[in-house]
């Protein structure tokens, strides 16, 4: 006969299967604060600041660390001895650990002139870190992806150029600034500028430096895009480079200014890549999220840099993320649209929160298929789009639904991915993952317990929102299930030694 622990043990494995029902948001014992308001372009030293304080204040989340240094020049004393740390956070729910069955986002900025670009991913990581407890979509991708920024990984230019403060501006109005790094190229100790138009040979544009088709690059030292002495010359470019190795990063963004464009690759040349059909779709959907200044009815132009901005661009990160890596990678020139005078490369202050916004929504929807798994090259032609189904799951009274599985399975070769829904029975399924290509007008089945729908991948979005009624009992995950057991055999076990 079973102790009463035994029998005790099976009434914790019966709890542990059934759902558990909605906790209350974690916001209940969180002080929520804005880290960053967008009225202001953020300083060097505020930027640090502010990263190491959402770090302290949300450890559960955030972590910052860096990932190598600039050369170090220091406007104070005209020499090279402030080398800058290129701090970066991370945001996620397990923010001290490398989760390998979670896809890693990194989003950056090279040019030191384009200072809406520094704003938008302090609006980003403060939108992120506020929006884990208030916001569902937020709390799923902060879950289940791990998402790096580095806000200033060219704080040597940043500083050239001003520093964030208007009054301090290195170059005139319209396409002025300061574009390089701040490389001292004749080495006498400190940093020659001629005129802050990047008209000087000092400094290297760290996004000429990249080691793919380098060498068609530009090789005058007095050039704004100028390539270098030698690919990954840069301390700056090489930990980036090492970074991006190192954490198996799988999807990369390099923000810039201005023109209001997606752009991806081939950046050096006019040639569609492989993936050209995969990397089109997807810019697609995020330009449709997209706005010019305010307006909901225009949005970004997308595709390769000389179909959109007129212009190749060897030596690029994104190229280098996804020629050498074969993993995605991507630009974006943030606004103002393309214009010669007017806003320019600082755009006015009272712009900024229109211009973040203008763009936020997009760059959720990158991060959200940033999971999709490219194939090989010579493969390419079979994969599939990236393609995003999420909504609720709740029982016949309401209720939210956890960690029940939900599948999705394309009825014409069984192609079938999963995932189970959160406390808030919020469920993400990103189609990009499946292992072979479909069309638009693919019927795929979603399910969850005896609930079944069907639908065609076709939403201009890319994505869509199925919400479940589950009237019996739901299907349970593997890991609900597995939990169950393990629970149940250790109390039993434990009742046994005890009779």
């Amino acid at each position: 006969m079973l102790s009463r622990v035994a029998v005790l043990a099976i009434l914790i494995s019966f709890l542990v299967i059934i759902p558990a029902p909605s906790s209350t948001k974690d916001a209940r014992s969180v002080e929520l604060k804005d880290y960053y308001t967008p009225d202001h372009y953020p300083s060097f030293q505020e930027i640090n600041h502010t990263l190491h304080q959402i770090a302290k204040d949300h450890p559960d989340i955030a972590r910052v660390f860096s990932i190598g240094h600039t050369w170090g020049w220091d406007p104070k004393t005209g020499r090279y001895d402030w080398p800058k740390p290129l701090w970066t956070i991370k945001i996620s729910d397990n923010p001290t650990v490398n989760e390998s069955n979670e896809a890693r986002v990194y989003i950056h900025w090279h040019h030191a002139r384009e200072w809406i670009d520094p704003a938008f991913m302090m609006y980003l990581i403060n939108a992120l870190v506020k929006g884990y407890y208030t916001n569902d979509t937020i709390h799923w991708i902060v879950n289940h992806y791990e998402i790096y920024i580095t806000p200033l990984s060219n704080a040597d230019g940043y500083i050239v150029d001003g520093n964030g403060n208007p009054s301090n501006l290195s170059g005139d109005w319209g396409p002025g600034g300061w574009r390089k790094n701040a490389r001292d190229l004749n080495g006498n100790g400190t940093l020659d500028i001629d005129n802050l138009w990047d008209a000087t040979g000092e400094g290297v544009d760290p996004e000429r430096n990249w080691d793919w088709y380098w060498s068609n690059g530009n090789d005058n030292p007095s050039d704004p895009d100028y390539h270098g002495p030698a690919p990954f010359s840069e301390p700056e470019v090489r930990a980036e480079r090492d970074f991006i190795e190192n954490y198996s990063i799988d999807a990369q963004c390099v923000l810039h200014s201005f023109s209001a464009a997606i752009l991806i690759p081939w950046f050096y040349t006019s040639q569609n890549p492989p993936h050209g059909a995969f990397f089109r779709d997807f810019a697609r959907h995020m330009a449709l999220r997209t706005k010019i200044d305010g307006d909901a009815s225009s949005h970004f132009s997308y595709g390769r840099p000389d179909e959109v901005i007129g212009y190749s661009a060897p030596g690029g990160s994104s190229d280098w993320v996804y020629g050498k890596l074969n993993k995605i990678g991507i630009a974006v020139e943030m606004e103002p649209t393309y214009t010669l005078y007017g806003d320019g490369f600082h755009p006015s202050t009272s712009k900024i929160r229109t211009y973040i916004t203008d763009f936020y929504e997009a760059m959720i929807y990158f991060i959200e298929i940033s999971n999709s798994k490219l194939k090989s090259k010579s493969e390419a032609n079979n994969q599939p789009n990236a393609y995003i189904v999420w909504g609720y799951a709740h029982d016949d009274s309401g209720n939210p639904l956890m960690g029940v599985t939900v599948k999705i399975r394309n009825t014409a070769n069984g192609d079938e991915i999963y995932t189970t829904t959160d406390e808030h029975g919020f469920y993400m399924l990103n189609l990009g993952t499946l292992q072979n290509k479909y069309s638009n007008t693919t019927t795929f089945e979603i399910s969850v317990g005896d609930a079944t729908q069907t639908f065609t991948p076709n939403n201009d979005l890319g994505s869509e929102r199925r919400d479940f009624t589950v009237s019996s009992v739901p299907e349970f995950s593997e890991t609900g299930l597995g939990l169950s057991i393990l629970v149940a055999t250790v109390a039993i076990f434990i009742a046994v030694l005890r009779e």
